[in-house]
């Protein structure tokens, strides 16, 4: 299993497939070639521009064109890839067989009917079985990938209504506490009163797809504002968001986890340090959250279950539309998130 797992993540099949349809090409033609020479650079010729075009409708028209709806420009643009890799291949065959030419009874290619049946309508249909598997193949795992979407989502809904047990009551008995509290004592009461924003945020605002930034951004800024209150002087916090991270939307509750694994690993014992920073830049959302932890000799794995769940929520919710590094030593914990937004 783990040298089929390396061969797919280095695309070693892509290597494989074609190499073996070089050598089965060679077995076929050898004897419509004058040597073995002109064969094996026809094998190589048809090889490589069967695997450019294949490539290139693939991972250019494909992604494009087709995916974007504009099906007739796909449809124009794979006619004219297939009529110019034809044409390219013709010419190029010519010149690789010219030195043979006197011993050549039967020139490839050489009628106009030849042409279109050895290079054209294969080319065609072999370049067109290839974007046909691209496509089925993308169509599964983008039903994969919805698959696992719906099931994280009834999960994030299941434990939402399970913390929703009478929520009216909860807020009423907040509203209690509230008017019990000294009115003097109003660090007291400005606390309860952003605890109960980050319970209203939590079981109301946060039963959609997509949150606006300023609100999660605020939850954050609420969440910071507690603990900041349940730290002494011993911890240095501070959060930054700029101005223009403002006006779209993110996926609720996303980056919560990487700023209570900050507050969960600081040491306990020596000076701590917790730098939290957004920014926006060229249709990118970056969060970096630095914190000091316990001094360690061995590196322990970077993360737990909150940051491997937000990380399946990442590959879910925004496939091929982030990056992650988590930079983890004996004494600090850095974790930058990039996330395309636009």
């Amino acid at each position: 299993m783990k040298v089929f797992s390396r061969i797919i993540k280095w695309r070693l099949h892509h290597v494989f497939f074609w190499l073996a349809f070089f050598v089965v090409w060679i077995t076929l033609r050898i004897d419509d070639y004058p040597d073995l020479l002109p064969t094996i650079l026809a094998g190589l010729l048809k090889v490589l521009s069967l695997a450019g075009a294949v490539y290139f409708t693939n991972y250019v028209l494909i992604p494009r064109q087709l995916y974007t709806k504009q099906y007739l420009a796909f449809f124009l643009s794979f006619t004219a890839l297939v009529l110019v890799t034809g044409f390219l291949v013709i010419k190029i065959l010519n010149l690789i067989l010219t030195p043979y030419a006197s011993s050549i009874t039967h020139w490839p290619n050489a009628t106009f009917n030849s042409q279109v049946y050895d290079v054209y309508i294969p080319l065609f249909f072999m370049v067109g079985a290839a974007a046909g598997i691209k496509f089925y193949i993308d169509q599964l795992r983008t039903l994969h990938r919805l698959q696992g979407a719906l099931r994280a989502g009834a999960e994030q809904e299941l434990q939402y209504l399970r913390a929703q047990i009478n929520p009216h009551s909860l807020f009423n008995s907040l509203n209690t506490i509230y008017f019990l509290i000294n009115k003097e004592n109003k660090e007291a009461r400005e606390t309860l009163m952003k605890f109960s924003d980050l319970l209203r945020y939590q079981l109301y605002d946060c039963n959609t797809d997509r949150i606006d930034i300023e609100k999660e951004i605020q939850y954050l800024k609420n969440f910071v504002s507690i603990q900041q209150l349940r730290h002494d002087e011993k911890y240095r916090i501070s959060f930054h968001a700029d101005e223009n991270v403002r006006d779209f939307s993110i996926a609720p509750l996303l980056l919560i986890t990487f700023v209570e694994n900050a507050f969960k690993h600081v040491s306990a014992h020596e000076q701590n340090e917790i730098n939290i920073t957004l920014k926006k830049e060229q249709g990118k959302l970056q969060l970096i959250v630095h914190n000091t932890k316990e001094h360690s000799t061995r590196k322990e794995e970077a993360g737990g279950i909150g940051l491997a769940n937000v990380k399946r929520r990442l590959e879910l919710l925004y496939p091929d539309k982030y990056t992650l590094d988590i930079s983890d030593n004996s004494t600090t914990f850095t974790v930058t998130l990039i996330l395309d937004i636009s």
